[in-house]
Parts: structure tokens; sequence; C-alpha cells
């Protein structure tokens, strides 16, 4: 049996989501050669995920060996 005082946190608190907020990196290319560092790799993009939306960074990473 709910009481009264479950009511009125039910009304002033949102219930909890299961989603959360997690970060990743996505691969922007294939596997390219950079003349800078004299390596083969891939260019990397860091994104967020935060409250149920995607944002990414630039291509601004990079990850040597493929």
């Amino acid at each position: 049996m709910t009481n009264l005082m479950d009511k009125v946190l039910d009304r002033l608190v949102p219930r909890a989501t299961a989603a959360a907020d997690t970060s990743f990196y996505q691969y922007c290319t294939g596997c390219a050669h950079v003349d800078a560092w004299d390596a083969i790799g891939r260019w990397q993009k860091l994104c967020h995920v935060v409250g149920g939306r995607t944002s990414c960074s630039t291509c601004k990473y990079f990850e040597i060996g493929c």
C-alpha cells in the first residue's frame, strides 16, 4: 500500500531510466599512411552519448596499426 509521502515523491521526482551516458571512438577512414609519423593507421573521432543523444568530435585522433 502506497502512503501519502510516496505519492508526493512520485510527483516531485521523475522516475529513473536505464539509459547510461557513455563515450566511444569511431573510425573515420580505412587504413592510411601518414607521412608526419611515418606510420600506417586509421583516423578516429570521439563520440559521446548523453541522455540518448549522440555527438562526435572531428576526426583528430590517429591509431597506429590496422
